[in-house]
């Protein structure tokens, strides 16, 4: 099993990344602050837990394996605003393949044990503006 660094911006990314794209839902969800948010493609904002992780549910049964680019990480104390281009490519469960990219703007947030997580995942960036 692959070690990250969750305590590093890029390290709780990439551990983020590989839960979707070994299905493990369990580990994307551990990946939120308590208070986490989930901003979908249309731009509907989710914070209720069992909807966001009825969002991973369907991110993790793609196996998407996700590439991004260099990230632009601004940090001021516990809370890092994230910014980066990524492209994923995963399959359906009837084996369709899905393609999809964006530009991720997400705010992360340093719990009390050094963990970067998730305090607003937004991976579609300003595209949900234009809904």
């Amino acid at each position: 099993m692959e070690e990250f660094n969750r305590k590093t911006q890029i390290g709780a990314v990439a551990f983020f990344r590989n839960c979707l794209k070994n299905r493990d839902v369990k580990g994307a969800m551990s990946c939120f602050d308590p208070e986490g948010v989930y901003i979908d493609r249309d731009g509907k904002e989710i914070s209720e837990r069992t909807q966001v992780e009825k969002a991973m549910q369907y991110l993790c049964a793609l196996g998407p394996e996700i590439k991004g680019a260099k990230p632009h990480v601004t940090t001021i104390g516990n809370l890092s605003l994230w910014l980066d281009e990524w492209e994923m490519i995963g399959k359906t469960p009837d084996n369709q393949i899905v393609k999809m990219n964006g530009h991720t703007a997400c705010m992360m947030k340093r719990n009390t044990e050094g963990i970067w997580l998730w305090l607003v995942d937004n991976p579609f960036g300003a595209a949900v503006l234009k809904q």
